[in-house]
């Protein structure tokens, strides 16, 4: 939800800047951004809503700017609209009605707006400034920002959330050291029908899975694309049960000592001890922020996970995925992940989770606090507008 800083100073330059705050061009999306005392504090991207009657798109606003405001010291906003239609000159802007709502409760709740914009098929225009009947040129916001010409992104909300290719021979490879490894641990009387290669590989899986945290630590340490096979398999192994998988999700967000603690939390819990609650708050949540980086690389650790699986094994490497995706904020991202999950696996209870806070609008409490800086002052994080 941060970025470089940027200044913008006209709407044709803010409408520039809008892809970099989001990583990505929206589409068919209202999004807003709130500021403190000038300085954006990230973006909030949400679907348009079609075909709702005043009273939805009164409850959809106030949902909208209640977000906002739940950003520490927010006290204004600017939005844009990015919709299919054709903007002609003389005809309504798209969206009126649901731009109309939002700014009447940012109003209701005492927030300047700095902007209200809309981007078309062929051109975009203000909503507040009736000067411009027939709009301006797209062109205008790709050469908007001089010291930022990379900031147009062209994958939309929802193409980061594609899972990678996989290479066929990875794949392969993955599929079969994790059949290995159930036999081995489920059907003993397999083993011999290995070769002594493939025993002593599903022995070494089975040898690292002895230590969790250590493996996900190791994990978290490399670099996705140079995670061997083998520790694809270990790690497909531990997110495909859910003890494991929310001992990595908790460690992710943590470090080896909580991922230790969450480990030994889950053993005794199993023999009826309780679980400690502060050691399932980050699952909700509450809590102190993690580090984003951290964050973004077990994210795409996960994702790596869920391309070499065969497709019937994917649901919790997709699961993980979502959960970490709403962790930082990509709610469109979480709900691709968790959905794919429930198309494999229906009943599928971390994914089937995530869908249900994502329906509520409930995100991380981290989301909403602004970063500041080691010396105290506001992060150099974020973009100014004049």
């Amino acid at each position: 939800m941060t970025t470089t800083v940027v200044r913008a100073s006209s709407s044709s330059s803010f409408l520039a800047l809008v892809p970099r705050l989001l990583e990505c061009t929206p589409h068919r999306s209202l999004v807003l951004v709130p500021f403190a005392h000038g300085r954006s504090l990230g973006a909030l991207r949400v679907d348009l809503p079609h075909g709702r009657g005043q009273a939805e798109l009164d409850s959809i606003a106030s949902t909208v700017i209640g977000t906002a405001c739940k950003v520490a010291r927010t006290d204004a906003i600017a939005l844009a609209v990015y919709a299919d239609e054709t903007l002609n000159g003389g005809a309504p802007l798209p969206h009126r009605a649901f731009v109309d709502a939002v700014l009447a409760r940012a109003d209701i709740c005492g927030l300047r707006v700095v902007d209200a914009l809309v981007v078309g098929a062929n051109a975009w225009n203000s909503y507040l400034d009736p000067s411009m009947p027939a709009g301006r040129p797209l062109a205008e916001i790709g050469s908007a920002l001089i010291d930022a010409p990379d900031t147009l992104v062209a994958s939309d909300q929802f193409s980061a959330a594609e899972l990678p290719d996989p290479d066929p021979a990875l794949a392969r490879a993955v599929a079969r050291l994790l059949d290995d490894v159930d036999r081995v641990l489920a059907r003993p009387r397999d083993r011999a029908r290995l070769s002594a290669a493939r025993q002593g590989a599903a022995d070494d899986i089975v040898t690292t899975l002895a230590d969790p945290p250590a493996l996900l630590e190791d994990a978290a340490r490399t670099r996705p694309d140079e995670v061997t096979p083998a520790r694809l398999a270990a790690l497909a192994f531990c997110l495909e049960r859910p003890a494991l998988r929310d001992v990595a999700l908790m460690q992710w967000a943590g470090d080896i000592t909580v991922g230790d603690a969450v480990f030994d939390a889950q053993t005794t819990f199993g023999d009826g001890e309780p679980f400690p609650v502060d050691l399932a708050r980050p699952m909700w949540g509450e809590g102190p922020a993690p580090d984003a980086d951290r964050l973004r690389h077990a994210l795409e650790l996960c994702r790596r996970v869920a391309s070499v699986v065969p497709r019937e094994r994917r649901p919790g490497a997709l699961s993980a995925c979502a959960w970490l995706a709403w962790a930082t904020g990509r709610s469109s991202h979480a709900g691709t992940y968790a959905q794919a999950a429930v198309e494999i696996d229906s009943a599928h209870g971390l994914s089937a989770i995530v869908l249900t806070m994502l329906d509520a609008g409930r995100l991380p409490e981290w989301i909403f606090e602004r970063p500041t800086s080691p010396a105290g002052k506001e992060s150099s994080r974020g973009s100014r507008v004049r």
